[in-house]
């Protein structure tokens, strides 16, 4: 059959995680649609580019005597995604809404696009995917 198209996979929310969720986020299944598929393309919109810049060490929280420390780490979801081979886009347009500091914490290997490239792509995915 050849070589499998790419796939794209959009995130738009910004879901911070909860007890609820644990070690899981929406980037949790990406890794194994990417080795799946012919590979993916991950683009982070709006508040989602968040999940793409250097925030520190995963914080943990305090309840009573119990302290939880596996609370979801996007920026660390993303770090696997790149390792793994996944491309990380995220958009000019969310980034700057974020600061104008944010682009000197994106984390190494994250690229930014104008938004307006990111329809354009489209043709050339066998998928696209909202997470």
């Amino acid at each position: 059959m050849g070589d499998q198209a790419r796939w794209l996979v959009i995130v738009e929310k910004a879901y911070r995680g909860s007890i609820e969720t644990q070690y899981a986020d929406v980037l949790y299944c990406v890794p194994d649609l990417h080795r799946q598929s012919g590979g993916c393309d991950v683009a982070l919109r709006g508040p989602a580019v968040g999940y793409a810049l250097d925030t520190g060490p995963r914080p943990t929280l305090r309840l009573g005597d119990h302290t939880l420390d596996t609370l979801p780490h996007p920026p660390a979801s993303v770090a696997k995604l790149l390792a793994a081979g996944v491309t990380v886009l995220v958009e000019e347009d969310g980034l700057a809404a974020l600061g104008r500091t944010a682009a000197e914490r994106l984390l190494p290997g994250v690229r930014v696009i104008e938004g307006d490239d990111l329809a354009a792509r489209w043709p050339s995915y066998e998928q696209v995917w909202f997470l």
